[in-house]
């Protein structure tokens, strides 16, 4: 689970695996006026009846007044390694999880199975590795989530003019309005990233094959700040189809800084 930009810090715990969003929440009609002036170059929306046509996203996302106050992106760039630890929920059933993630875009994930066996998909350069039974995420899938992977936020990526990052609009998700941005890097898939237009979270992502067709959707929330940065305690990952493949909850995020 990548760090991401957020939602408001602690806060209530996050909603039992499976549990629907209620949509509650209002929706700004437009981008306000005196926020476009000055923008000459305006783009459209997406290709979905929620996307809708806006200005050029990336000096919003960049100067969101949220982060840039609470520095959440910059202390990042000064995190060398993160650990999470917690449990991912599979129909009944549940595992404890272990997320160990380290720049520039190293992950392992690590579910114990039972008492003798474990699931694990670690990509280290270019090189991914995926071992033991899968618990809820094909190994097609994981294999496509750790090619994706992405240890910075894509506020940190704009900040450095990263040419993957490409802003594809706006669109509305329940209760929130989101910028979105498209991460094309080498390999074989790409994420759609949605990032909380308010807080500047990345709240959900989409993973895309070559030929443009929905791999997953991960939905991220219970954000929270942990040593002067932005994480989400709670992923929720989906077929195309809407169907619920796995949820995981984390307990403890441990933080280790460069040159410690």
């Amino acid at each position: 689970m990548p760090a991401s930009p957020a939602a408001a810090p602690a806060g209530p715990a996050a909603a039992p695996p499976g549990a629907q969003s209620s949509g509650v929440g209002q929706y700004a009609s437009e981008v306000p006026p005196d926020e476009v002036n000055g923008i000459e170059e305006p783009i459209t929306g997406g290709d979905t009846e929620e996307s809708i046509p806006v200005a050029n996203e990336v000096s919003f996302v960049v100067g969101n007044d949220f982060r840039t106050r609470g520095g959440y992106d910059e202390n990042l760039k000064h995190v060398a390694k993160l650990d999470y630890y917690g449990t991912r929920y599979v129909d009944c059933e549940h595992y404890p999880l272990e997320i160990h993630t380290a720049r520039p875009d190293r992950i392992a994930t690590i579910v114990t199975t039972d008492a003798s066996s474990e699931h694990q998909a670690r990509k280290s350069g270019k090189f991914i590795v995926i071992r033991g039974r899968a618990q809820g995420i094909a190994p097609e899938v994981e294999r496509a989530l750790l090619e994706t992977f992405d240890f910075d936020t894509p506020v940190v990526a704009l900040e450095k003019k990263d040419p993957a990052v490409t802003p594809v609009g706006m669109e509305k998700l329940p209760g929130i309005l989101a910028w979105k941005f498209q991460v094309k890097r080498r390999g074989q898939h790409y994420r759609i990233l949605y990032v909380d237009s308010h807080f500047g979270d990345v709240v959900k992502f989409t993973i895309k094959n070559a030929a443009g067709d929905s791999v997953v959707d991960v939905t991220l929330h219970d954000y929270r700040a942990v040593e002067g940065i932005r994480v989400p305690f709670a992923a929720d990952y989906r077929s195309p189809d809407g169907a619920l493949l796995a949820s995981d909850r984390l307990e403890r995020i441990e933080v280790k800084r460069t040159g410690s």
